[in-house]
């Protein structure tokens, strides 16, 4: 992991009595150089969309409920995800792993979100912007996973961390969102008509849906089976998507309050629902996290070396 986790001029790397040719040096840290200059440029681009959604939220062009949730989002963009995704980066480039997934996961947030911006709000003067993030999420997140050597992910890992209880959470957001959603799609699809979270907006097709089906809830369930049996990419996935279970239902909570806030008729139910998930996805995520290079792990590690 060393030259995945270790940046130009770490001490690991340059150490004399094991030091490759400089060519070889040089290709193995170019992916986290190419990881942190895609994440710098996708933090300036996406913290000037947000700044200016924030400070002229007029800008939003939708209906009042759907632009208090755009307005949302881009709140906690600003003051939860960049700032958590520069922390990472500078935490990884020191040659964390527990960071590697922070700014995984931080990635995957931004990437959702920037879909959902170029595809489901209105054209607007940020259009360039929301497209320019989108590019930057998909290519530094990438750079990244090529930071990230799977197969010796396992040997990372506390043997404590609860695998089972953990990868069942991940299942069971899987199957739990999945049902979700097809409550209201199968029934539009038997009576011919639009789904219900279609109806009163201008939308071809629910774009939080396809992000669903199409990625999040078949990795989320892949990722929780694969991680009750501590195979690599299981544990790849989960610390990923347990990172970013966390950001999205901080989100969805607070564009759903800002959501209520512009349009009275929108219901606040899912802002104590998604509130107490995100308190709820924030232990696995914690358990993670703090699993990834602990000292039984280190002192195995370190035995082994001796």
């Amino acid at each position: 992991m060393a030259s995945s986790l270790h940046p130009a001029g770490a001490p690991r790397l340059l150490d004399e009595s094991a030091r490759p040719s400089a060519l070889r040096v040089y290709n193995r840290l170019t992916p986290i150089a190419l990881a942190l200059r895609l994440s710098r440029a996708l933090l300036v681009v996406s913290g000037i969309a947000a700044l200016v959604s924030v400070v002229s939220p007029t800008i939003f062009r939708d209906p009042p409920s759907y632009a208090g949730n755009a307005l949302g989002t881009y709140v906690v963009i600003l003051l939860v995800a960049l700032p958590t995704l520069a922390f990472a980066m500078q935490a990884a480039a020191r040659g964390s792993l527990r960071a590697h997934f922070v700014w995984l996961g931080t990635l995957c947030y931004l990437l959702y979100a920037a879909v959902l911006a170029s595809f489901s709000v209105r054209f607007n003067e940020l259009f360039l912007l929301y497209v320019a993030s989108l590019s930057l999420a998909v290519a530094s997140l990438v750079a990244l996973l090529r930071c990230l050597p799977a197969d010796e992910l396992p040997a990372r890992l506390s043997t404590r961390l609860p695998v089972h209880a953990i990868g069942g959470y991940l299942v069971a957001i899987g199957v739990a969102f999945a049902g979700l959603w097809l409550a209201d799609v199968v029934p539009a699809l038997t009576s011919g008509d639009v789904p219900r979270s279609l109806q009163g907006t201008s939308l071809p097709t629910n774009t939080v849906q396809v992000l669903d089906f199409g990625f999040t809830l078949p990795l989320s369930i892949a990722a929780g089976l694969w991680l009750m049996r501590r195979r690599p990419w299981g544990i790849l996935l989960s610390g990923m998507l347990l990172v970013f279970l966390t950001l999205e239902s901080i989100s969805v909570a607070v564009d759903q309050w800002f959501g209520h806030h512009a349009d009275s008729l929108q219901p606040l139910g899912a802002v104590a629902t998604f509130l107490v998930l995100a308190v709820i996805s924030a232990v696995p995520m914690s358990l993670f996290l703090r699993a990834v290079d602990a000292p039984d792990v280190r002192a195995t590690r370190g035995s082994r070396h001796r």
